[in-house]
This record gives structure tokens, C-alpha cells and sequence, in this order.
């Protein structure tokens, strides 16, 4: 085993002891941790010197979990969400009030994904949460190809992977409006 790797039940306890972890996405490797724990996500923006005006892509089991923090999503959106998730698309979807404030926005839609990646889907199931998902680099530079180099890059005893399979997709993904339906990110 490699330095700071984590198996699946590992990466959970993880997350839920409020410390960021590398995970495979789709297509990229990805840092993340428990969306409701403020300090959590505050380090996420520290490390990648993230603007916090920047809100994260937050990943969640299912359409059943994103509907306790949505506001009421049509019925044609229920659809297009079921027909697309689980997958590797990204939708903005309007929040209501329970959402905590520290993920809140100025547009009023958080950024949601389901994910059909195996690893991450496994990682998702057993945390039961939302967790925020964004790239492992520093913002607006590029993303680095191994857990190893994220590790020696940021050098942090509150930083560890989950030792899973990258995704086979070449591009991040697809962002999409759900009210507009205009995308955002191709």
C-alpha cells in the first residue's frame, strides 16, 4: 500500500472525520470531503487558493438525497435527471433552505452529480452526504495525474486517498443548467 492510501471503508471514515480526500472521478482525480462540514470545505478553498465566491461541484448518491436540499424540481426535470444520472454529468439545481449557508451561492443553484463511476459510486453509497468534488490542483492550474504528486504537493497530515480506478473519460464533466437547460461546461 502507498503512502496515505485509503480503501473504501478507510476513505469513509475519512471524509466523516472532516479531512479532505483524493478520489478518482470519471476522468480526473478529485479532492473532496464532507460538503457539511464547514472547516472541511473552508480547507478545500485554502489549499487550492480558491476564490470562495468559487462554489464546488457537490456529489450525491441519488435524486432521493438532492431532493431534501433542492427546491421542488418539475416533473420534466425529474425526468431528464433520472434518464441522465447515474452518470457523468453535472446539473445546477435551485436549493431551498435547509441547504447550510456555507454552501449556499449567489445564483441561488448548487452544482450536483450522481456519479456512474464504480470507485466514486461505492465512496458516495457508504458516506451517505453530500461531498464536494473539485479538481486536484491548485486553482486555475493544471490537474495532476497521480495521488502521489497531489500528496507530495500539498504536504498535509489532513490530506489521504481513496485507492480506486480512474474513470476512462478524457474531459470533466458536462455541466447543465437544469432550469435553462443550457450547458455550461461541454
Amino acid at each position: 500500500m502507498k503512502k496515505n492510501s485509503l480503501d473504501i471503508s478507510a476513505s469513509i471514515k475519512w471524509l466523516e472525520s472532516g479531512k479532505i480526500l483524493i478520489h478518482p472521478t470519471e476522468s480526473i482525480w478529485g479532492l473532496g470531503c464532507d460538503a457539511f462540514n464547514k472547516k472541511a470545505v473552508e480547507n478545500i478553498f485554502a489549499i487550492k487558493k480558491r476564490d470562495q465566491k468559487k462554489s464546488f461541484i457537490l456529489l450525491c448518491e441519488s435524486l432521493d438525497f438532492l431532493k431534501e436540499y433542492a427546491d421542488k424540481i418539475a416533473k420534466e426535470d425529474e425526468i431528464l435527471l433520472n434518464e441522465t444520472w447515474p452518470g457523468a454529468v453535472t446539473f445546477l439545481v435551485k436549493y431551498n433552505n435547509k441547504l447550510p449557508e456555507h454552501l449556499k451561492t449567489s445564483s441561488g443553484k448548487i452544482a450536483v452529480r450522481v456519479s456512474n463511476h464504480l470507485p466514486l459510486k461505492r465512496l458516495i453509497s457508504g458516506f451517505k452526504s453530500f461531498m464536494v468534488s473539485t479538481s486536484a490542483n491548485l486553482s486555475g492550474e493544471d490537474v495532476f495525474d497521480n495521488p502521489d504528486a497531489i500528496l507530495d504537493f500539498f504536504e498535509s497530515d489532513q490530506l489521504a486517498y481513496y485507492d480506486g480506478e480512474l474513470g476512462p473519460n478524457k474531459r470533466p464533466s458536462k455541466i447543465i443548467d437544469l432550469d435553462t437547460k443550457s450547458v455550461i461546461r461541454g
